[in-house]
């Protein structure tokens, strides 16, 4: 957000630009965002210095909303806020993205976040495509080796449950000179050896339509690979 600029400023911005309203239209569109981004339609008034990190995360998913776009494109959306914040912006997004009949692509480092808000999930390393799901099947096997070993970063809600954790070894290669074959390869902590370093892996599908890019067959890296805790995706709720 522009310092210097209110909160309607801020939003009345694309209101005026994209969508060619006039001042009193415009000022009246901007209390209804407020609204639907649960905050009281006198913050149209504050400064950003004047609000919360949350508050700031509503007020630019508000002027994202704003012009009533047919796709949003979050880039870690959350990824400064604290838990609790996350939770609360999180819903909103889903709210509003049913309320504005948007499509969005939620980008973030954090899979639990991504599984929690997405439909489908693709997982991508170096810019390349490792993964596609179903979010709802994003933690039962098959996983990429990726896939497996950020799915093991992510905290287990009931600190008695044990899980291996797999810590990646080496460098991220340069995304500019990429490696050979597999990408992951120099990292992965399934490596078959020349066949990942020679040959581009094929991409293999199950039968719920899970799609992995690796050399590794998919009912192998069924019988290896250990289930982890079930997160819900939006569609599951009510």
């Amino acid at each position: 957000l522009n310092p210097y600029l209110t909160v309607g400023e801020s939003l009345s911005r694309p209101l005026r630009i994209l969508q060619g309203l006039g001042s009193v239209e415009a000022r009246e569109r901007v209390a209804e965002l407020l609204t639907a981004v649960r905050l009281p339609a006198d913050y149209a008034e504050r400064l950003p210095s004047q609000l919360s990190g949350g508050e700031k995360q509503r007020v630019a998913i508000a002027r994202a909303f704003a012009s009533n776009p047919d796709l949003v494109l979050a880039d870690e959306a959350v990824s400064a806020l604290d838990v609790s914040v996350q939770a609360t912006v999180l819903n909103l997004l889903s709210e509003l993205q049913i309320e504005f009949d948007t499509a969005m692509v939620f980008i973030a480092h954090d899979i639990a976040v991504v599984g929690y808000l997405a439909d489908r999930i693709a997982v991508m390393y170096l810019g390349e495509l490792m993964q596609l799901s179903d979010a709802a099947r994003i933690f039962d096997p098959p996983y990429h080796p990726y896939t497996e070993a950020l799915l093991s970063a992510v905290p287990a809600p009931d600190p008695s449950v044990g899980r291996e954790e797999i810590r990646l070894s080496g460098e991220i290669p340069s995304a500019i000179e990429r490696p050979t074959g597999c990408p992951f390869h120099s990292r992965c902590p399934r490596f078959l050896g020349d066949i990942c370093i020679e040959e581009t892996p094929p991409w293999r599908e199950d039968e719920d339509g899970t799609r992995i890019f690796c050399h590794i067959p998919i009912e192998e890296l069924k019988a290896t690979q250990a289930p982890v805790l079930k997160f819900d995706s939006m569609e599951n709720r009510d």
